[in-house]
């Protein structure tokens, strides 16, 4: 990667530039305390606050030049800087970052196969399942999403579901000189809304479905979807693979301008997954291929529509055969249905669900596979979409036989209220034996006094997550740590 000039970022992106210059850059931030010398420095509106009222701190460090708006220069002209490095002024900076980067950065996807994977639920999971076949069948490999990023088996550890541009795009040239030939990306709607993934170009996209979450970022259903459907359009990707066992997946599909399959368990999909045997449990047919799946590492119809998307697209572009299928079926991902102990003939598994459907479609796979009572331990988050709680509450009653809400996150809320909140909408369930439990951990230790025989204790909410914020303070906080020391002294207690 060399420099690239700032008359070249200005043509680019229609800004006009005071004066000539030769002014060059060696990449571009957001974050002005940890800019590098000579990079491009990103001064867009946040939610809080604008990015040029830190333009200083950026200069100090050695920003070479500064893109920004309208507001962003009435700011540095009110200031006491002197700012003597170019200033590129556009409508929309964020809009152009993504196209600035892949200038800045030297298109380092462009000879990387790049896979996009959208939808409410199953994102991780989905794209989890594509790297590890990949780099089972051989093919050096990397992933961005929530849980981290990871190169060839390396972890980096990461804040976000879809990285800011120029963080995706350092990494995207990290991988390219590892080596990386293939990288299975999560692209959440809140990444698509703010134009992070602008300037990519994926080979395949798939969505895995759609339903109620993240209304306190979207205003509606509609608004969400049409964030999510931004992926599905010639300016991102090529071809599609979309699950059409949701209302969202169909609609999709009816109105998508690029080559697309479907996929799904009901009706006609291009691709038909279907209940099969004791020994192949799932059958999946389609245009290709006919591909029968052992009993897969993560419970539920779920994990196996999501199994299903991951072969769906590796075929498309060319990785398959029996050593795919076999670390499809064998794929883990921490706090995706993981189970992560046994107690007796107790079954514990830990899931990430934290919206009604999820929860109902993790907690029905679950059902439909063990024998003994569902124990389901789960809270919601604060400062998040308050509009799903007495739902919440409602599914898991409805799909356990014991539930016990606990906290999960109350960030700045009460977490009383927000308890209440999902205990009122488990209470409309005839029969439900709901528990209130406000420790999270105390909570765990309840659920496993009360299981026995072959239940299954289902802690959700969480999943991968390593703290508990609460109050502005962040505790380490782990479930399936709390797991694993509570076996190990066989419940405090008992």
């Amino acid at each position: 990667m060399g420099s690239t000039s700032v008359v070249e970022i200005a043509s680019l992106v229609g800004a006009e530039l005071a004066a000539e210059t030769r002014v060059t850059v060696q990449g571009a931030s957001l974050d002005s305390t940890t800019i590098n010398d000579g990079e491009l420095f990103a001064a867009l509106p946040g939610r809080s606050s604008h990015g040029a009222t830190f333009i200083e701190q950026a200069i100090q460090r050695g920003a070479s030049a500064i893109l920004t708006d309208s507001t962003g220069t009435q700011l540095i002209a009110t200031s006491k800087v002197a700012v003597e490095v170019p200033v590129l002024v556009v409508g929309n900076p964020r809009a152009c970052l993504g196209d600035v980067c892949k200038l800045v950065y030297g298109d380092p996807a462009a000879e990387i196969m790049l896979i996009g994977v959208t939808g409410t639920n199953g994102k991780s999971t989905t794209t989890s399942m594509i790297y590890q076949a990949a780099r089972a069948a051989g093919v050096n490999s990397g992933l961005i999403g929530t849980l981290a990023t990871f190169i060839n088996g390396e972890e980096i550890p990461t804040t976000r579901t879809t990285p800011e541009a120029p963080d995706l795009f350092r990494t995207l040239v990290r991988m390219k000189a590892a080596g990386v030939k293939l990288v299975a990306m999560e692209v959440s709607s809140i990444a698509l809304s703010e134009h992070r993934v602008n300037g990519l170009e994926f080979d395949c996209v798939g969505f895995t479905n759609l339903s109620h979450d993240h209304l306190d970022y979207h205003d509606s259903m509609a608004e969400y979807f049409a964030a999510k459907a931004q992926l599905f359009t010639p300016q991102f990707a090529h071809m599609a693979f979309i699950c059409t066992d949701s209302p969202w997946g169909e609609k999709l599909c009816e109105k998508i301008e690029i080559p697309h399959e479907s996929v799904g368990t009901v009706g006609t999909p291009d691709w038909k997954l279907r209940r099969h045997s004791d020994s192949f449990p799932w059958l999946l047919s389609g245009p290709r291929d006919e591909i029968r799946l052992e009993p897969l590492a993560m419970p539920g119809s779920i994990n196996a529509m999501n199994a299903a998307l991951a072969l769906t697209i590796l075929d498309h572009i060319g990785i398959r055969g029996a050593t795919v299928v076999d670390a499809i079926c064998r794929a883990t991902v921490a706090g995706r249905g993981e189970l992560v102990g046994k107690l007796l003939d107790v079954s514990i598994f830990v899931d990430y669900a934290h919206s009604p459907e999820s929860i109902r479609e993790f907690l029905t796979g679950v059902k439909s596979e063990f024998g003994g009572r569902i124990i389901t331990v789960l809270g919601a988050g604060g400062d998040r979409d308050s509009s799903k709680r007495e739902e919440m509450g409602r599914v898991s009653a409805s799909c356990s036989d014991v539930v016990i809400v606990t906290d999960d996150n109350p960030r700045s809320e009460d977490p009383t209220h927000i308890r209440h909140q999902i205990i009122s909408g488990a209470g409309t369930i005839p029969n439900s034996q709901v528990i209130e439990v406000a420790d999270r951990r105390e909570a765990i230790i309840a659920a496993l006094h009360l299981a026995t025989g072959h239940d299954v204790i289902a802690i959700l909410g969480k999943g991968h997550e390593r703290g508990q914020e609460m109050k502005g303070h962040m505790i380490a906080f782990s479930d399936i740590d709390v797991v694993a020391e509570l076996l190990r002294g066989r419940v405090d207690g008992d």
